[in-house]
């Protein structure tokens, strides 16, 4: 059977002349083919998740909306978590652009405007969205790539004038003869008798908040990452000064690592709200301790190995089982956030320190634990926490200038008062005769713990970084 238009043909035939007939011909020619290539012109010129709208989220919203800061519950790493939607519901309602929660807030129409402290974004960027919403906001093609997107990368910025990094973590080596130092991007390892560097371990991420050495001594785990986008723990052999493996996971920079007593497992708590325990062999996460609800700024194995303490800016103290992973207790007595914990020599008592100036001591059961000792103890928050090796003392240092030394029942027996600038980083050597203590100003204090004398005087541990134009003027660094 012949089509319908050209039945229609050649009745005009017999009606018209030749040259309208062919004119005629042209003409349905034409609106034939244009109709033919009007799917894939649309189709060329709808935008795609891909290619157009991801690269708009990942420049002006994963700084707000990922998995380390999820404002309202929303995340926008992927195509299905922003689908999902936050606390607020489902952002995008396809095909309905004007309907859709994104879209509104984008345009201002409600509020607070979105990006929030930030220029609006351009209308360009906004019809790209409007468009794909209403094409129905499909997901990414097969053929693309479905990866997360990642926050655009932190520029290098110098600085105008020579800087000196903080002291940002310290720890004696089992055998006391070695001092680990962590500041800017590096750790010194520092003769504690004689103040001598040693030697330089370069190539972190950022600062080194944690430091811990394993039980015999060989190795050296060093923590810390970039803020907001990845915690790293890098395990060194002290012999070769080489770095055996780098592991990462955290979402946001760690702020405290151990070792636990049988040298299998390193514990990490960062401020991704996370706990995690890694296999030293593999270098693999091997379990991963959801339930905090805020930062974890310090974690401490008992000296079983058995148990792992962590403390938070939730001010809690969890206690958890190391085998299984699960949360044994929680400590909730703190008034405010928790920046430092210890276990007693012995593995039954914990003690912990923090925002709200207090120190506290429980007694740990099977089941829970019951608070024994508390103590407003400073005239500011406490910064760092130790506990002797020989369970005697109990040492803090605080915002307020002062190093306090306190037997288990928080009877104060000494201090070292008018630190140059808050002390951060604490340590205790393992036959405690020796203090270490490092500051924001960059400089190390190694103290006798009998005489509280300052061994070799405050010295200074890291070089300066100098600025790319030329200016040498000197500045520590500053809070």
């Amino acid at each position: 059977m012949m089509p319908k238009y050209q039945l229609n043909l050649r009745a005009a035939r017999r009606t018209i002349g030749l040259g309208t007939v062919c004119a005629l011909i042209l003409a349905v020619s034409a609106i034939l083919q244009s109709s033919a290539f009007e799917p894939a012109v649309m189709a060329a010129s709808t935008p795609s998740f891909a290619a157009d709208v991801a690269p708009i989220l990942e420049k002006n919203c994963l700084a707000c909306h990922s998995t380390s800061v999820h404002k309202n519950g929303l995340i926008l790493e992927t195509y299905s978590s922003l689908m999902k939607g936050g606390k607020h519901g489902q952002p995008v309602l396809p095909h309905d652009a004007k309907g859709s929660l994104m879209v509104q807030m984008l345009e201002g129409d409600i509020g607070p405007q979105m990006p929030a402290n930030a220029d609006p974004l351009p209308d360009s960027d906004i019809d790209r969205i409007k468009a794909w919403i209403n094409a129905g906001a499909e997901g990414p093609a097969v053929t693309e790539a479905a990866a997360p997107l990642k926050s655009p990368s932190i520029p290098e910025i110098q600085p105008d004038v020579s800087v000196v990094s903080p002291v940002t973590s310290a720890k004696f080596s089992p055998d006391g003869k070695l001092l680990a130092v962590g500041g800017y991007r590096q750790v010194r390892l520092i003769d504690p008798a004689s103040g001598n560097v040693i030697a330089t371990l370069s190539g972190h991420a950022n600062y080194v908040r944690s430091i811990a050495f394993s039980p015999d001594g060989k190795l050296l785990a060093a923590a810390g990452g970039m803020p907001q986008v990845e915690g790293e723990i890098k395990i060194w052999d002290l012999q070769s000064r080489k770095v055996l493996k780098t592991m990462t996971g955290h979402k946001d920079c760690i702020y405290s690592i151990a070792w636990s007593p049988d040298s299998k497992l390193i514990a990490s708590g960062s401020y991704d709200k996370m706990v995690k325990l890694w296999d030293v062999a593999t270098g693999k996460e091997v379990n991963n301790l959801q339930d905090h609800i805020d930062a974890v700024f310090a974690v401490a194995f008992s000296p079983d190995g058995k148990r792992l303490a962590s403390a938070s800016q939730d001010r809690t103290v969890k206690i958890w089982n190391v085998a299984t992973g699960k949360r044994l207790y929680t400590i909730s007595d703190a008034l405010d956030g928790l920046t430092g914990i210890a276990f007693s020599p012995s593995g039954d008592q914990v003690a912990a320190a923090g925002y709200d100036k207090t120190i506290y001591v429980w007694q740990l059961g099977t089941d829970d634990g019951r608070l024994i000792q508390s103590l407003i103890a400073d005239q500011d928050s406490l910064l760092a926490l130790a506990w002797s090796p020989d369970g005697k003392t109990i040492v803090t240092a605080s915002a307020d200038g002062s190093i306090r030394f306190r037997n288990p029942k928080l009877d104060l027996v000494g201090v070292i008062d008018n630190q140059s600038d808050w002390v951060e980083a604490l340590d205790i050597s393992p036959d405690g005769t020796w203090l270490a203590a490092g500051r924001y100003n960059g400089t190390l204090s190694v103290y006798d713990v009998k005489t509280y004398k300052d061994l070799g005087g405050p010295r200074r541990v890291f070089d300066s970084l100098k600025p790319q134009n030329g200016n040498e003027g000197k500045e520590t660094a500053g809070r």
